[in-house]
């Protein structure tokens, strides 16, 4: 959290997709890491504002985090809304395998076609991807329902502990620009960026590591060797080469800032087993970026979940080298 930034307010935001429950809603197209739209029928829809933080989330963790930038409004729109034939509600899910396809909650009426209306509704469209910092699983359903002030799981605008929801992502190692640039009238970014591709091709390859995630999972958006640092430099480091092992093991690997990756690889630095302290190739004296690391204990908040084994292998074979 910034010193001296005043507390806000701040809100969760559930995407639809595979892990919607109620089928009542249709959706709404997002660029999750740009933008969040939702309407009028939406719980909450009224009170979120410039400046709100927001955490969007799955149903299973948090997405990433950012500041309400521009909210865009859509009068006199229409929307397709499903009901439950017999009761009307639209609290009704959908089975996988079991028939009828449909079981309404409220009612326990089973249906295989819902019954359908067409509603006049406003739509909202919240910004928030200039200030957008990934979270990609550090911040897990379990915490997030902690950091919540209410206790629904599938309210699609929850709101959340302001300070809290700061203190733990900055915890995690996530750093936000201040507050004031949600609101410096730049406006959004744009849909596309340079090249034809959107942010959200790079986080969904990068989502597809399982080895990745699980170290983010383990220690936030921190690099063992410099600190907290953005995810897209973010990579996943074995201690043993994986072209040997073919094997993804967590206790032998860290998250590393790209080019302190490549110097561990290319055997210019390593990492001490006995008190976790950096070791820098001497031939990077004249390179102070990183010849400063040298003797810096690394900056993981437990180093007790590393492998000192393979973290002995890899510095002796490196420091050998030198």
């Amino acid at each position: 959290m910034v010193t001296g930034e005043a507390v806000g307010r701040a809100w969760s935001f559930l995407i639809a997709g595979e892990d919607r429950q109620f089928q009542g809603n249709a959706g709404y197209e997002d660029v999750v890491e740009e933008s969040y739209s939702y309407d009028s029928t939406v719980g909450n829809h009224r009170r979120v504002a410039l400046d709100d933080l927001v955490v969007v989330r799955s149903g299973r963790e948090a997405l990433g985090i950012g500041y309400v930038e521009q909210l865009e409004t859509f009068p006199n729109q229409e929307k397709l809304r499903s009901r439950c034939p017999g009761c009307g509600s639209t609290g009704f899910k959908e089975r996988t395998s079991t028939l009828p396809r449909f079981r309404c909650s409220p009612c326990g009426n089973a249906f295989d076609h819902p019954s359908t209306e067409t509603i006049e509704v406003t739509s909202y469209r919240a910004h928030y991807g200039g200030t957008w910092q990934p979270l990609e699983g550090c911040l897990e359903k379990a915490l997030l329902s902690e950091l919540s002030l209410s206790n629904s799981d599938q309210q699609s605008i929850k709101a959340i502990d302001y300070s809290r929801v700061l203190a733990a992502v900055a915890s995690k190692g996530v750093r936000l620009p201040r507050r004031r640039w949600a609101s410096a009238g730049t406006g959004p970014r744009p849909f596309e960026l340079p090249g034809g591709r959107r942010r959200a091709t790079v986080a969904v390859r990068r989502g597809q590591d399982a080895f990745r995630r699980a170290l983010v999972r383990r220690y936030g958006m921190i690099c063992a060797v410099t600190g907290p640092a953005p995810a897209e430099v973010l990579q996943a480091a074995h201690l043993r080469a994986f072209a040997i092992t073919e094997q993804h093991r967590v206790e032998e690997g860290l998250l590393l800032r790209s080019d302190i990756h490549h110097l561990f690889d290319s055997g210019l630095l390593a990492i001490h087993p006995d008190d976790f302290t950096v070791q820098v190739a001497p031939s990077l004296d004249g390179y102070a970026t990183y010849s400063d690391l040298h003797g810096t204990s690394l900056r993981i908040p437990n180093t007790d979940l590393i492998d000192r084994h393979a973290l002995a292998e890899h510095h002796a074979s490196t420091v050998a080298t030198w």
